[in-house]
């Protein structure tokens, strides 16, 4: 019965969020639209247990300045009853202290450095670059038709430690396995 509650939370969440997509929302709040969407995951994500035990606050990091202000807001909500730490990365070399990293588009060149930087590390990886996923990203975030939504990599996952609900698999674009 618990698991019932908490796939009906984590599909509320998610349709919520996908609700907000009209075009207008796009255009002006995109950046907050794809910080939820990171939120989101890093919150149905089955962490490992040494991590879900350490007392110290969820690390979501991201590179660049445009998201910064969105990123920041989370500052005011949890995981696992833990607070959440926005942290703005200037270099790759910092990528051990997240539990999960934003790359936005901007950042494409990164993109290489950061797969190196977590191989096989419980870091969640998140973006906006087309093709994201298909290169070993965990989940991508895409546009299509003026709406939001989201491919997954399961074998970048599972390679990681890392799981995500079934029911945020059954809303996403495309599950890469």
């Amino acid at each position: 019965m618990r698991n019932d509650n908490i796939y009906r939370q984590i599909l509320y969440s998610l349709m919520a969020i996908l609700a907000l997509f009209s075009s207008s929302a796009i255009a002006e709040d995109s950046f907050d639209l794809k910080t939820a969407f990171t939120y989101n995951f890093a919150k149905f994500t089955q962490w490992p247990q040494t991590r879900i035990e350490q007392p110290s606050a969820w690390k979501i990091c991201f590179f660049g300045n445009q998201y910064r202000d969105s990123f920041i807001a989370l500052e005011n909500k949890k995981i696992a009853k833990q607070n959440i730490s926005a942290i703005q990365l200037s270099d790759t070399s910092q990528i051990d202290q997240c539990d999960v990293i934003f790359i936005d588009s901007a950042s494409r060149e990164l993109t290489r450095r950061i797969f190196l930087a977590v191989d096989s590390k419980s870091i969640l990886t998140v973006s906006d670059i087309s093709g994201f996923a298909a290169q070993g990203g965990m989940i991508e975030i895409v546009e299509q038709d003026k709406r939001l939504f989201f491919k997954v990599n399961i074998q970048a996952l599972e390679q990681s430690g890392l799981n995500i609900s079934s029911q945020v698999l059954k809303l996403a674009l495309e599950v890469k396995r």
